[in-house]
């Protein structure tokens, strides 16, 4: 819990003007979000306060996590289709052809994702 909280306590203290912003006005000039500028808190913290090296770093470990996420959601994404749709449109479907289906419902989905954003 305290890695959670305390960048976007630390950063509300340090950047008031921009993180801790209370005018909607001001917030939507700081970072585009009439709402607040919570979003902001932690890449700016990283981006002001650490060095180049720990700044790759936790670019590399931010990448980590993504592709950790996408793999676990296409991951997941292939096996449902493949285990409750595939297999009750062919219901005598051996399990090779059920990997096949499994491989293309995975390939499909990376494509799509990737043609998104």
């Amino acid at each position: 819990m305290f890695l959670m909280v305390f960048p976007g306590m630390i950063s509300r203290v340090l950047y008031t003007d921009e993180i801790a912003c209370v005018d909607p006005a001001e917030c939507d000039y700081y970072c585009g979000a009439s709402v607040g500028c919570s979003n902001i808190a932690y890449p700016k913290l990283v981006l002001d306060l650490m060095p180049n090296g720990l700044r790759g770093l936790m670019l590399s470990v931010m990448l980590a996590s993504l592709m950790s996420s996408l793999t676990s959601i296409f991951n997941s994404a292939s096996t449902l289709f493949t285990m409750d749709i595939y297999t009750k449109i062919r219901p005598k479907s051996k399990e090779k052809e059920l990997m096949i289906a499994g491989r293309c419902v995975h390939v499909s989905a990376c494509l799509c994702w990737i043609l998104i954003f």
